[in-house]
């Protein structure tokens, strides 16, 4: 399904970033980059009508967002967010089979939840209490939920943020291979090179009045683009696999360093 913005905007008492108008095709993944407090989880949470109040219009396929029940809501879209928690006493099971009892009663095709926690490398935990998980296992559990829920449009808040690498590339992976098969995520980031590894498009919310850009992820973050949000210096280069690799404060790294002087 298509995400169309037009003139979207979250607030918080006052708008948080200039009106975004953006067309996303089905399949996309979206790095939402910024600043910190530019409004990027915010953005998601409008999106989501999650208490995060909006103006503008956001349609998928044409269905106005903001009109939709919420009874109805989760057959179009899910969110996952940075501090998502669940009671302790629940069982692993029980937290992911809340996102594929949403899919079954919109009628969507959905993964089990043995398989979701499969997909994340968290099917030894389905069992347990989540009293008993770490944090960065409490959140593949979430994204497992997100996963059995498999709503057209993923929102997802910081999913990596914390976890080890290896658990940060699969979680990338399995987010990247459910939009090649036509679903699309919009997805907060703070990891530049990142971005530029596993999404194809980005939307670049500069913060400080500035408009919103988007558009293919090497078309929009240039070193050009990075310098003047993030007030940094960049270099993009590329790995002998063909990778993007981004070096931040290149020219600043490029300087030699001086041994330091032994007093006399």
């Amino acid at each position: 399904m298509t995400l169309t913005l037009t003139g979207f905007q979250a607030h918080r008492a006052r708008p948080l970033f200039s009106p975004i108008d953006a067309v996303i095709p089905a399949g996309s993944f979206v790095a939402v980059v910024g600043p910190n407090g530019a409004g990027k989880s915010s953005l998601l949470g409008a999106l989501a009508g999650t208490g995060v109040a909006s103006s503008g219009r956001a349609e998928l396929d044409g269905v106005d967002l903001g009109t939709v029940r919420a009874r109805n809501r989760a057959g179009l879209l899910g969110l996952m967010t940075q501090d998502g928690t669940a009671p302790n006493e629940l069982l692993v099971h029980d937290i992911v089979a809340i996102g594929s009892g949403a899919a079954q009663r919109a009628g969507i095709p959905h993964p089990s939840v043995s398989d979701a926690l499969a997909l994340v490398g968290a099917a030894e935990h389905e069992w347990h209490r989540a009293s008993a998980l770490s944090g960065g296992q409490r959140q593949l559990v979430q994204l497992a939920r997100l996963l059995a829920q498999a709503p057209p449009l993923m929102l997802l808040d910081e999913p990596t943020s914390a976890l080890d690498p290896a658990f940060q590339l699969r979680a990338l992976e399995v987010i990247r291979d459910r939009c090649r098969a036509g679903h699309t995520a919009l997805v907060t980031l703070h990891d530049l090179g990142t971005a530029l590894r596993f999404a194809d498009r980005v939307l670049v919310i500069p913060g400080s009045g500035q408009a919103a850009l988007t558009g293919g992820t090497e078309d929009v973050l240039t070193p050009e683009l990075i310098e003047r949000v993030y007030g940094v210096s960049a270099e993009l280069v590329r790995s002998s696999s063909g990778l993007p690799l981004l070096a931040l404060g290149a020219e600043r790294a490029a300087a030699p360093v001086r041994p330091k002087e032994t007093a006399r």
